[in-house]
């Protein structure tokens, strides 16, 4: 009988973050998240061999929460239907408001944490950043969780995916349109190849999020200059 050879945890924990983060970055998606004056803008580019054509890496998951996420798409898209069934069941048992980035985090962090400690299981191969629109732009929130379930919060712009290698300067009060400018630029993007989401603070109702095409939002932006 053979006896498999005996592997430290922080080996095994350091392989698995290497093969995670590795295939994260190879797989050539990138995304941008930030606070805009019209409330929380998402970008995402869509070259990446493993998103198939059409489909989408950032959508919405409740009233004011938006759901981005960079890896393996099936994967990511598992944990997006995850946080809409979440979302809908606290909202149905306790109140809409009671639906907050901070529980849907903590609901992604336990899915993905519990998998990336078992050596016996591959590790979700995906990055999450879930955002939050507040009541007052103070509140406005990001939420980052990681391959191995740890949790980042930020009001900062959030770069995932290929973007993560690069820095990212916005100007206070800063438009949309100039945060789209701004994350095509940081992801190598023409306006066709990719995706635009806005948690918009401007909503006559109680649903936040809607998508923008990038090249109206650049020519309205040429427009008004």
């Amino acid at each position: 009988m053979t006896i498999p050879a005996y592997v430290p945890p922080s080996q095994w924990v350091a392989d698995r973050a290497s093969f995670v983060s590795d295939s994260i970055r190879d797989g050539g998606d990138g995304i941008v998240v930030a606070r805009c004056v019209e409330g929380i803008a998402l970008v995402a580019c869509q070259s990446g061999a493993d998103l198939p054509r059409g489909m989408r890496s950032i959508s919405e998951i409740h009233d004011r929460l938006a759901f981005a996420a960079v890896g393996i798409f099936h994967e990511a898209e598992d944990l997006r239907v995850a946080g809409i069934r979440f979302a809908d069941l606290r909202a149905y048992a306790y109140d809409r408001l009671d639906v907050t980035g901070r529980s849907l985090a903590s609901m992604y962090s336990r899915i993905i944490g519990k998998v990336f400690t078992r050596p016996e299981v591959k590790p979700y191969q995906v990055q999450v950043t879930v955002a939050e629109l507040g009541l007052v732009p103070s509140e406005d929130r990001f939420y980052t969780i990681d391959f191995d379930g740890t949790v980042r919060v930020s009001t900062d712009p959030v770069l995932m995916g290929v973007a993560s290698e690069y820095s990212f300067d916005l100007p206070d009060h800063a438009s949309v349109s100039e945060v789209v400018r701004a994350s095509m630029s940081v992801l190598e993007a023409e306006p066709e190849s990719i995706e635009v989401g806005l948690l918009d603070r401007h909503a006559s109702t109680r649903r936040h999020f809607r998508r923008l095409d990038a090249a109206t939002v650049l020519e309205a932006d040429s427009d008004e200059s």
